[in-house]
């Protein structure tokens, strides 16, 4: 098996939009998805809601980008969790520093071989219960899963 890094951290959905480094990051992982995508769908949470997406290039392939859009009762920057599971970080390494530093705020970098974004993105974890006060919201997971060839790619997505 090999060895997988993870690198995840904290930055707003804004700094995603658009951003080059989120394109090359997709293209190094072979990843397809709207760019406008992730903005519509956090946009479409209200307070104390937000599932999590994953994508993959291809369903059993332990490598995937993950993003948390839980909008917390008391974020007032609008943050999500970004993060990458890959076997060759050097290259997407590069991507995901450039866009740690012109985000603000961010949190702290984490580049780890451990399993936290692992067992984020283990279906057998959902639905998951967030309580805050006497809110209550159950949150799922996402899978988005693209197969490339050299004619046509096509999307499936796995809701849990």
């Amino acid at each position: 098996m090999k060895k997988m890094t993870e690198i995840h951290y904290l930055l707003p959905i804004d700094c995603l939009y658009l951003s080059d480094e989120i394109s090359e990051i997709k293209s190094l992982m072979g990843i397809h998805f709207e760019d406008d995508f992730l903005v519509a769908k956090y946009d479409s949470y209200d307070i104390g809601r937000g599932d999590v997406l994953v994508f993959k290039a291809e369903r059993d392939s332990p490598e995937f980008m993950l993003f948390d859009l839980y909008k917390s009762f008391t974020d007032q920057h609008f943050m999500v969790l970004f993060g990458i599971r890959c076997s060759k970080p050097s290259s997407i390494k590069k991507f995901m520093l450039d866009l740690h530093n012109k985000s603000e705020p961010v949190s702290t970098l984490i580049m780890s071989e451990g399993n936290d974004l692992s067992r984020m993105a283990d279906f057998n974890s959902y639905p998951k219960i967030i309580k805050y006060g006497d809110q209550v919201y159950t949150q799922r997971i996402e899978l988005y899963v693209n197969k490339s060839n050299n004619k046509k790619s096509t999307s499936r997505t796995y809701t849990k």
